[in-house]
């Protein structure tokens, strides 16, 4: 019988954690597959690992371990050091998804069809957010498709296999789904939508959203970096389009060179030193950072066995 991982981050999640367990374990207990849900605890600071080591769940099934973080870490690096921990174990594949409900878990059984891809990821649907949130969460599913060329419309909860998974802990990653994504391999989609989030309002205020929808854009630095060789290019055909219109109306016209044309002149070259600037240290960053293996350094302080029934 295959072994699945089931990776959940969770940062002050004490209200609400027994309900999404008892909401996992009814799902999983439908589908033949044994189960561990590993809850990484990203150094909450109410009772949320109390909480956790106190569960019960009576399912041959289903193990349960706790990964305690000596600090909190934030959402990505909590789940990298997941993926750390079952890189060693035998699991036949990895979910991930978050603690707050808002991943459904009833959509596990439509991800367990897919056992034979590298990774699936979930589209999300249809959303129970504020207006505010919705605005601006489609503001940037339209920047990022205009900049980077592609929708980021799902986010954490995919089913990776152990090959990903050690690609995963190979590299270093500031942003999941989008890391993911650029992965060239065996990969499918399913949408689902979005559940209520179980205590109601989110951990991660409009500042850390507003570094997470960056974090994205970092993780497509490449395609960055080609926007600006291609602003290069515009500028240089700017440039030579004026110079010859310059020279045309001074030597062949006799006319006297526009004011403006000038003005223009040093406003497309200093925009041409600025491009080719930004392009030549975003290269040499993105040469640094390929260079660069993920840090391996496991942070948690137990990875208590809270329940063990395989």
């Amino acid at each position: 019988m295959k072994k699945i991982a089931i990776l959940l981050p969770c940062f002050n999640e004490s209200s609400g954690i027994d309900i999404l367990t008892n909401h996992l374990v009814s799902e999983l207990e439908k589908l033949p597959f044994l189960f561990e849900l590993i809850y990484i605890d990203d150094g909450s600071l109410d009772d949320t690992k109390t909480r956790i080591e106190s569960l019960k769940i009576n399912s041959p099934s289903i193990n349960a371990v706790l990964l305690a973080l000596n600090f909190n870490v934030g959402h990505q690096k909590a789940i990298q050091q997941g993926l750390l921990f079952v890189e060693t174990k035998k699991f036949d594949n990895v979910i991930i998804m978050d603690a707050d409900g808002e991943d459904d878990p009833e959509a596990i059984q439509e991800l367990l069809k897919h056992t034979d891809k590298d990774l699936v990821q979930v589209i999300r649907g249809k959303r129970n957010e504020n207006w505010r949130f919705k605005f601006f969460y489609r503001l940037y599913q339209n920047l990022f498709k205009l900049v980077i060329g592609k929708r980021l419309n799902f986010g954490n909860f995919c089913m990776l296999s152990p090959k990903l998974v050690t690609t995963a802990t190979e590299n270093s990653f500031v942003h999941l789904a989008a890391f993911l994504d650029n992965q060239k391999c065996f990969k499918t989609k399913v949408t689902w939508d979005r559940s209520h989030r179980i205590s109601g309002e989110s951990k991660m205020g409009f500042k850390n959203l507003f570094y997470h929808a960056v974090n994205s854009f970092v993780e497509n630095a490449q395609s960055l970096l080609f926007i600006f060789i291609k602003l290069c290019m515009f500028l240089i055909l700017g440039i030579i389009i004026l110079t010859g219109f310059i020279l045309y109306k001074k030597y062949v016209t006799n006319v006297a060179v526009p004011g403006w044309s000038s003005t223009l002149m040093a406003t497309l070259f200093n925009s041409l030193l600025i491009s080719i600037g930004v392009f030549v240290l975003g290269s040499l960053q993105l040469n640094i950072l390929n260079k660069q293996t993920a840090s391996r350094k496991v942070i948690y302080f137990t990875d208590k066995q809270i329940i063990a029934n395989w």
